[in-house]
This record gives C-alpha cells, structure tokens and sequence, in this order.
C-alpha cells in the first residue's frame, strides 16, 4: 500500500512505489547508476561534482571550527573526558557527562588522527586519550559491560539506559582508540563490549523490562552495523573476520522492508512480521537514509553489488522520494505508512538538512567507485 500524506499535511507523496514525488530532484543516485544516455550521465556528474565540491568545502570549514571548539572549551584536563553541556560561547551549563558524546569525541579525535595527515599530531592524540582513559575507568562496567549513561563531573555514575547506544559508540572509540595507539587495553574492552553488543542485539530483553518479546527495531539494528563498520575500517580484515556478524545484521536490517519494497518500517515484530499499530506503521525517513549509507558502506567493504542495486532504490532514491515536502522544502521527520496522522508531534519537523547532504554525498561517491 503507498504512502499518503494526510489531510492538511505537504503532499508526500501518491505512490511510493513509484520512487518519483512531485518537487523533488530529477537526478537520483539509481538513474545515474542506470542511465544509458553516455552523455546526459556525464553532464549530470559534472553538474553534482560542482555542487559537491562545495559542500566538501563547506562541511572542511565546518569539521575545523568543530575540532577548535573542542579544543577550546570541552577538554577536562582535570578530571579526564569532555565537557559536553556548552553553550555557544564555551559556557558549561552543565558539568554532567555523557557516555554518548564523549565516546563520539574519543572516537572523532582518533578517526582525525588516523586518516588525515593534518591532525596526525601527538597534541590530537593525548586528546582522544583524555576520553578513551575516562571511558575505561568510569563508564564501563567491567563486570557485565554494560556503560554508564550519565556521570558526574569526578566520575561517579548516575545512570544506565535500557539499551546498548552507550556500549555502541564505546566500542567504538575503543577500536579507533587501539588503532592510533596499538595499546592493547582499548582492543580488549573494544572487543569485550562488541560481543556483548552483538548478545544484546539478538536479545535485547536482559536489558530492557518487558512482558512481550522485544520488536525489532531499525535504530537499534543501525547501532551494531555503525559499530562493525567502524570496526572493520580501521582493519579491513576485520570485514573477514566479522563475515556472521554482518551478515546476521544486514538480514535483519532487510526484513523492515515491507509492501514489496515499497516501504521500510522502523519496527517490526520479533518474528520480522508487520505491526498493526501506529508504532508499527511508523517510517523514519532519516533513520532509512542512515541506514542505507552504511549499507551502501558495508556493499563497497565486502564487494556485495546486488545489495548495493537494492539499498539504493530503497533506502535512498525511494525514501528521499517519499520523504521530501513538496511544498516547503525539506525532508520530514516522520511519516505514517498508510497515510494517517504521524505517531509523532514532531513529524513536521525538519532536522535533516545536513544528514541528507552527507548521506547523498556517500552514495554518490560509493555509486561512482
């Protein structure tokens, strides 16, 4: 069944299957994989490279202002990790951490030093450290592997969520962490956490308190693809080595793809059957286009090119299609798939500007490789 905007909604889209909604883009990354005409193709190219070329400059600008604020007014050079609660001016509002962002911070630092020369400095990789050693000492429960959410300040923790984004994103500023270094203490907790993780994912209800078996859902399955590809690109062969992780993953991930592709749920039933609830009809599109970035990611790391065909006329031509305002511009937050009124007030939000940029930019670049 296509997806229908509701009444007094922007038009959506008539039919999703069709992959074509009114107003948005003509150029979508399928037909410049699929196009025939030699010449139009390479116009076209010419004419997304030129667009593309400043948005790298851009998104450089705005990668080098990031790092400087951080250098600036995050570092916690007395208790270890990152300040994360700041305001536009560097003030703390709030001097709680976060497991989330400073692993994020961790990880970015040693991502920067491990693959562009001009932030390979010794001064780049103490700060990765300052998160990488608060990481070890209070965020993670050794015992169970489980992460702290919150902490204060000093280290002292304040709470655990009922999910695994905090252990994700630990994992991987651990990988990365051992990868700069070649300490092996970050690789043993990496890899503690990782399988962990992967436990979770299969069965995430020691984790959460249910009576109903778990549903399956699109944002946590993202989490464990995120963190095996951050895992494998830093160590290609880990790609080999992770081949049933990914592969347990990616089926999965699949399995939300309903109505003969013409729509991909953010949660199903454990059984990988559709919900008959507003929950269960419920399509985010940015949460589809991230997903099919990292698809598409995964199809170029293990040379699987029918996955590549198919994640991007799903996740990424379909999805943008269905999911741009017509009218206003834009690409909404949250859509239901048969047309009624979204399960969230947000929907008509649009926080998605920058993500889709992004996410466009990689499939480009993964179609044209």
């Amino acid at each position: 069944m296509p997806l229908r905007a509701r009444p007094g909604t922007p038009k959506v889209m008539s039919d999703m299957s069709s992959g074509v909604a009114s107003g948005t883009p003509e150029i979508t990354v399928t037909k410049l994989l699929e196009s025939e005409d030699t010449d139009k193709q390479e116009r076209e190219k010419r004419e997304l490279l030129i667009i593309l070329k400043d948005l790298a400059g851009r998104l450089e600008h705005e990668l080098k202002s990031v790092v400087a604020f951080w250098d600036s007014y995050s570092l916690d050079s007395e208790y270890n990790g990152y300040l994360s609660c700041l305001d536009y001016d560097g003030t703390v509002y709030d001097t709680t951490k976060y497991t989330i962002p400073i692993a994020k911070q961790a990880y970015m630092y040693s991502k920067l030093y491990n693959t562009c020369d001009g932030y390979r400095t010794e001064q780049v990789l103490v700060q990765a450290q300052l998160g990488g050693e608060f990481l070890i000492r209070h965020c993670h429960r050794s015992h169970d592997n489980r992460c702290f959410s919150a902490i204060t300040r000093e280290g002292k923790p304040l709470e655990i969520r009922p999910d695994f984004e905090a252990e994700v994103y630990f994992t991987m500023a651990m990988f990365e962490l051992h990868y700069a270094t070649k300490q092996a203490n970050y690789l043993a907790r990496g890899e503690a956490v990782l399988r962990a993780v992967l436990a979770w994912a299969k069965d995430p209800s020691p984790l959460m308190q249910s009576i109903s078996p778990p549903n399956c859902s699109l944002k946590r399955l993202a989490g464990v693809l995120r963190m095996l590809l951050a895992v494998a690109e830093g160590n290609r062969d880990k790609v080999r080595q992770l081949r049933d992780e990914f592969a347990w993953v990616v089926k999965h991930i699949l399995l939300h793809i309903k109505r003969e592709n013409a729509v991909v749920l953010e949660e199903i039933s454990h059984k990988g059957e559709e919900l008959h609830t507003a929950k269960g009809r419920e399509v985010i599109p940015g949460n589809v286009l991230e997903v099919g970035w990292m698809l598409l990611r995964y199809s170029q790391l293990a040379s699987k090119k029918e996955l590549r065909k198919e994640v991007l006329k799903v996740f990424i031509d379909n999805m943008f299609s269905v999911s741009w305002d017509s009218r206003n511009g834009g690409i909404l937050t949250s859509l239901d798939a048969d047309g009624l009124s979204p399960r969230k007030l947000t929907w008509g939000v649009k926080q998605w500007y920058r993500d889709v940029f992004l996410i466009l930019l990689c499939a480009v670049r993964v179609t044209w490789s």
